[in-house]
Parts: C-alpha cells; sequence; structure tokens
C-alpha cells in the first residue's frame, strides 16, 4: 500500500493564481483545481496561462504531494478545437492527475484521444439525480461533480448508488441557476456563464412583482458553507469536497483549506478560525439551506458594506501564518546503513509511490563516548521541517561500536530530500493520441432544400389551439395530467401532428416520478419525449421513448452531436448561444434544430425568488396556465416571468426572442439545421395560434417589442 494514500475524503482547494496555488498546498489541500488558457469556467481569473507556468505549478503540487485538476469546463467552439486539443495534449504531456469537463463534445475527444487521462464531470453539467452519475460514467468520466442545490439526503441516495466517485461543493458561492443552465449574462451582456464569463447580473436589484416588502435581493444568495457536514459526507461515500473561489484572495483560500482539514481530521474548527473565515468573505453570512433542505428567504444575502470591511489587513495578515511553510503530508520511509569504517554510510529514502534515492555519506566512525542508537538517529532525520516530507518508517542497521556525527547524517538527509523533491517533479506523460478513432467528428450531413420541419413546445395543453396543421411535432410537460394527455394526443393525431411530451430540466429526485408519468404517456400512445438532462438517459432508454435533446444538453460542437448520438438521443436541439454563422459550420451526421421564437429562459433555480413575497408563490404552474402571472422586476422596471414546475422555478427574458423573420423562407441546407421551434411560455391560445399559423405560411407574426438574441451577436 502507497505511503502517500490520500485520506477517506479529499479536500479540494481553489489555485486561481500562483499565490492561491501556494496558499492551497501549504494549509493542506490534498488536491487543488486551476485554469490554463482560456478553456476554464474562470477566464477572469489569473489562471496559469503560459506553459512553464502551468508546468512549475503542477511540479509543485506533485512534489508536494497534491493532486492537480485541471479545469476545461466550458463549451467549446468548433473553430476552438486546437486550443482544446492543445490543452489536453499538454495535460497528458504534464501528468495531470484529472481534467474537469463540461462539454460532451470534449469529453468523447479526451475519452478518444487519451483514455488514460482521468476526466471529472463538471457541476457545469448539472448532475443531480443517480441517473446524471450513471449516465456521466457511461461517457468516460470516473467523477461526477454533484450540483450546490443537493441537499444532505439526495447527496447520500446519488454516492449509495453512483458506479463513479462523487464531488460535492463544502464552501463559496452560490449560484442562483443550476450550473450549466443560465444564460443570464450571455443575454444581457454577451458574456456566457456557461464559457467562463459570466458578469454575475443575478447580484443586481431585483424584487418580486406586486410584492410590498420592499425586497430586492431574490437573485442574490449567501455564500454556502456546509464544512460542518465534512464527517457526514465522509460517512455517506463522498470522494471529495470541493471549496469555490479561483477569484478570492490567499487568505481566504487558506482559512477555508485549514477549516475543512480540521473538521475532517479532528472533527471541530476552533471558533476563532470560523469567525476569521466569516470575516474574510461573506454575504452577510453562510447559508446551510440546500444541504438542510430548509430553503427560503434566509438564504438570500448581498455583499454588504461591513462584509467587505471586516477583511482588514489585520485580519488577513493573522491568516498569513496558516502557509507560512510547506505542510509536510508526504511520509517518508528511511534506512540507514553504515557497517564499515573504511565504507561509506548509506541513507536510502523512499515515499511508497515508486520515487527512491540512495545517498553515499560519510564513513562511520568508532563511538567515542556514546554509541548509536535508533533515538539519535530518529531525533536527527525526523528534522525535515520547510518541506512536505516527514519521517515515517526508520530502520538503522548500524555496526556495534560505529557511529555518524549528526552533522554527517543531516547532510544525507538534506541531499535525500532534495533528491525526492527533484524526482516527484519529473511528470508521468499521459498516453495522447489525436489521431484515434472518435477524435474527429462525423461528416456533415446533406440537409436538402426543402423547408425546415415546424416543431411548438406549449408549456401548458391549454395552449394547443386548433387549426395548426403542418406543425410536424408538438410537445407539452410530461406531467400533465390523465385526461387532458389523453384528450391532447388523440387531438393533435388527428391534425397529423406527432405527440410529444418534455420533461422538465430540474430532476432533484424526480427519476421514479418522471418514469410513472413516462409510462403513462406511453400507454396513451405517445412515443417520443425532450429531455434536458443526461440523468434522465438510463431512465427513458429503459422505456424504448424516442429520445429528443433539448437546448438544456448544451449542445454546442460536432462532436457534442455524435456524443448523444452515440449515447441515444435521436435529434439535438442547438444551444441557444451559438450564432446562425456557427450553426451552419457544424459537422455531424446527427440531425438538429433550433428554436426560432420563444422567450428565452435566463436561468433554472430551485429556490424559488418568487416565494420570498410576503404573499408568497404564486408562478404559473406548468399544469394550469391560467393561474395569476408572477415575475420578477429589474431595475429598469421590466418584468421577468417565473414559471414553476416540479419543484423549481424557471425565470424567462422580459423580451421575447424571434428571428423567424431572419430564417423565413431559408431551406434546411442553408441553416444547416432539419427544423425550427416555436416555443411558448406566457402566451395565451390565440397568441399561440397566430403565431404558429404565420411560420406555416413561411411569414412571421410581427411582434414589436423582440430580441434576436444570440443568434446574430454571438457570445464571449
Amino acid at each position: 500500500m502507497s505511503l502517500t494514500q490520500k485520506p477517506k475524503i479529499e479536500i479540494l482547494a481553489p489555485s486561481g493564481s500562483r499565490e492561491q496555488l501556494i496558499a492551497a498546498v501549504r494549509s493542506g489541500a490534498d488536491a487543488v483545481y486551476l485554469g490554463a488558457g482560456g478553456l476554464n469556467a474562470r477566464r477572469n481569473a489569473q489562471n496559469f496561462s503560459a506553459r512553464a507556468e502551468l508546468r512549475e505549478a503542477v511540479e509543485y503540487c506533485h512534489a508536494s504531494g497534491v493532486d492537480v485538476h485541471l479545469t476545461a469546463n466550458i463549451l467549446v467552439r468548433d473553430d476552438e478545437w486546437s486550443e482544446a486539443r492543445e490543452l489536453i495534449e499538454l495535460a497528458c504531456a504534464l501528468g495531470v492527475d484529472a481534467v474537469i469537463v463540461q462539454d460532451a463534445g470534449l469529453a468523447r475527444y479526451i475519452h478518444a484521444a487519451a483514455p488514460d487521462l482521468v476526466m471529472h464531470a463538471s457541476t457545469q453539467m448539472s448532475l443531480h439525480t443517480p441517473g446524471g452519475a450513471v449516465a456521466a460514467a457511461g461517457m468516460g468520466f470516473k467523477r461526477a461533480v454533484l450540483s450546490r442545490e443537493l441537499s444532505g439526503k439526495e447527496i447520500a441516495d446519488i454516492t449509495s448508488v453512483s458506479p463513479i466517485e462523487t464531488e460535492v461543493f463544502i464552501h463559496g458561492a452560490l449560484c442562483m441557476c443550476v450550473s450549466g443552465q443560465c444564460l443570464f449574462s450571455a443575454v444581457l451582456g454577451g458574456r456566457s456563464g456557461n464559457r467562463g464569463l459570466c458578469a454575475q447580473p443575478c447580484r443586481l436589484p431585483f424584487r418580486v412583482a406586486g410584492d410590498r416588502s420592499g425586497f430586492d435581493g431574490c437573485m442574490s444568495l449567501k455564500d454556502m458553507s456546509h464544512i460542518q457536514y465534512i464527517p457526514a459526507l465522509e460517512a455517506m461515500g463522498v470522494s471529495s469536497v470541493k471549496i469555490e473561489g479561483r477569484m478570492k484572495r490567499p487568505e481566504y483560500v487558506a482559512a477555508a483549506v485549514t477549516a475543512c482539514r480540521l473538521m475532517r481530521d479532528e472533527g471541530e474548527v476552533p471558533p476563532d478560525l470560523e469567525r476569521k473565515l466569516a470575516a474574510v468573505f461573506s454575504r452577510s453570512g453562510f447559508t446551510d439551506g440546500y444541504y438542510t433542505g430548509i430553503r427560503g428567504r434566509d438564504m438570500f444575502g448581498t455583499r454588504t458594506k461591513e462584509d467587505v470591511v471586516s477583511a482588514s489587513s489585520a485580519l488577513l495578515n493573522s491568516l498569513h501564518p496558516l502557509y507560512k511553510t510547506e505542510f509536510s503530508r508526504i511520509p517518508l520511509e528511511m534506512r540507514l546503513t553504515a557497517t564499515d569504517v573504511n565504507s561509506p554510510s548509506e541513507l536510502r529514502v523512499s515515499d511508497g509511490d515508486g520515487h527512491s534515492a540512495l545517498i553515499a555519506g560519510d564513513n562511520p566512525q568508532p563511538a567515542q563516548k556514546v554509541s548509536f542508537s535508533m533515538e539519535y538517529a530518529s531525533r536527527v532525520l525526523c528534522k525535515t521541517g520547510g518541506t512536505p516530507f516527514y519521517l515515517d518508517n526508520l530502520r538503522c542497521d548500524v555496526a556495534d561500536g560505529l557511529t555518524l556525527p549528526s552533522s554527517a547524517l543531516s547532510a544525507m538527509k538534506r541531499e535525500a530530500l532534495e533528491k525526492m523533491d527533484m524526482l516527484r517533479r519529473i511528470p508521468a506523460p499521459i498516453k495522447f493520441d489525436d489521431g484515434a478513432e472518435g477524435c474527429k467528428p462525423s461528416p456533415r450531413r446533406r440537409f436538402g432544400n426543402k423547408q425546415p420541419d415546424i416543431r411548438v413546445v406549449f408549456n401548458s395543453a391549454s395552449q394547443i389551439p386548433d387549426g395548426i396543421d403542418g406543425v410536424s411535432m408538438a410537445y407539452f410537460p410530461l406531467e400533465t395530467d390523465g385526461e387532458t394527455l389523453a384528450l391532447v394526443a388523440d387531438r393533435l393525431r388527428s391534425m397529423n401532428i406527432t405527440p410529444a411530451v418534455e420533461a422538465p430540466r430540474g430532476l432533484f429526485g424526480g427519476e421514479s416520478q418522471i418514469e410513472k408519468f413516462a409510462v403513462f404517456a406511453m400507454e396513451h400512445g405517445i412515443e417520443d419525449i425532450m429531455i434536458h438532462n443526461v440523468g434522465l438517459l438510463p431512465v427513458i432508454k429503459n422505456l424504448g421513448m424516442k429520445i429528443h435533446g433539448g437546448f438544456g444538453l448544451n449542445v454546442f460542437n460536432s462532436r457534442s452531436l455524435d456524443e448523444y448520438s452515440r449515447m441515444g438521443i435521436a435529434d439535438s436541439e442547438l444551444s441557444l448561444e451559438l450564432t446562425f454563422g456557427q450553426i451552419a459550420a457544424l459537422g455531424s451526421s446527427q440531425p438538429r434544430g433550433i428554436i426560432i421564437r420563444g422567450r428565452i429562459p435566463m436561468m433554472i433555480t430551485r429556490n424559488c425568488p418568487a416565494a420570498l413575497s410576503a404573499d408568497g408563490c404564486k408562478g404559473y404552474s406548468r399544469r394550469n396556465a391560467d393561474a395569476k402571472k408572477c415575475a420578477l422586476i429589474d431595475r429598469t422596471g421590466r418584468e421577468l416571468p417565473v414559471i414553476c414546475r416540479m419543484g423549481c422555478s424557471e425565470i424567462f427574458n422580459p423580451v421575447v426572442m424571434s428571428v423567424a423573420g431572419n430564417v423565413a423562407g431559408r431551406t434546411c441546407e442553408e441553416l444547416s439545421v432539419d427544423w425550427e421551434t416555436l416555443k411558448f411560455t406566457t402566451e395565451t391560445r390565440g397568441e399561440c395560434s397566430e403565431i404558429i399559423s404565420a411560420c406555416l405560411k413561411g411569414s412571421y407574426a410581427r411582434e414589436s417589442d423582440i430580441t434576436s438574441g444570440m443568434y446574430l451577436k454571438g457570445v464571449l
């Protein structure tokens, strides 16, 4: 067994800069995660942009017994693939311990080009069910980084059946939106949260329409702190706890790592350290509402003036001792041999990870006053301060009557530690083959010169109008009540329209319920379903339904289309963050479509902001589109509709996105798509009828207040 075997639960620390990296390593982190270049979810962090910087960081960590997880956790465009290839090739050359990935296409590429490179599924993949962990395993991942919104029980349920490791966030900022499902920053400013440039618009003032309390922080959550639950998470079998904060100060990292380590190793955190951790960075304190399942207003908070001034110079200086010197975490075996006054003494040192050094020293001397003893040798050789090493086991083979001066022992020890440091810095390269099968996307298919089909997604079955013959497929909510579902399915078939159901984006323990709804739909002859989360793939594939990929899968490149096709998805809706030009350039043989009209779903959240109203949540229901409207009001006075569904809330853009005029008359080949989707949320049945009829006639309904979304301008 390796001497450097890791603890049961890993403490994973952020390293957005060299200073953060040193703080994380020296304060006792077991692993760090860091970015290099632009393909990571904190592109605004300093990162390790140059090859030399990344190499130095990996060498330092490995010499210190710390694993390196390289972040490649953004959506990758096809025209960025050379950069992605170079990053993965470099990761292999440096022997990084894992790479964190969001993009399904990048995961497919890595699994083909470097099957021995460990992949961790980023929280940006929205993994929050047992099925999500199973699907990630099927994609070649070895660890699933679970969504922050899970309760302790839900984490335990997933971990108990997961075929791969699980990792959870333990401390740091909370996004209002489920990671990987946010378009807020992209829509408002062209800075994509899915590509590492979130501008945090949810931290701006928002209030609930009609709320009398005056509360305007209903989109800003406090930072999480689940440190007290580390023993419970370890008992569940969670493999790693992750600290958020690659853009925070090194003092924050050191305080958070130390607190986590003390809770894991000693079962408690000193009150003074708890106070300092809260003072160095918080948003009106911390919350554990997601872990406990007690969600609500107490989870919300903003960064106040008091929070800022609490991080004084005196406080920061008081945290510097936490990472003043190297943390000794690598146990060494030493064997001292001194048997002949005519032969040099020898010190053999090994770390249990395959590294060993043999150092020749001075010849032993006859003992004069005090004979050699194990206690004497241990007292000299155990002094490894200022290095990541410590003496774990010592064996001595010294002839009777002989000894070595302490200066000679110290010199051998010093040389041995230097040699071990050097050996541990030598990378262990991972095989990389860019020409392996599966690295290249399949060729682009021919689309033909016919007009794209029209598909329609309804928020409620009550929105479905008559007289829409010509629509190829119509989706309505999976959880539609039985009587309505049967009637709607029959009515759609009478218009020669394929009836289909749409599953929710947020699952959170609802897989069994969703399976029941899907079985019921099949009993009424519905064979098609749209999913937005890979966690439903194992469930739906077992039922034998035809699976259509929704926009929530974030299909951003040709390889993603290929990967989802391999996984059993019949066709895919493309990301709303692609431009028409990028769509036209996509390869792959999988059929694909685009949303050409509808309110852009800005985010999905498990903590309904509308519930913060003094009157409680009155959001639309997928079962009842006639329910009283609910909306958030932004600082300009615009209304953002909120629609609740199966325990989650979707927040929509105040302005309808429509590019119907841009695509009218263009063929499938010209657009490189097979169908166009009309998506309805708050529209009346009459409005749905008018818009659908116009599209079917090859024109478009002239709506006064619309946006083209990202199709023309794109995102950064």
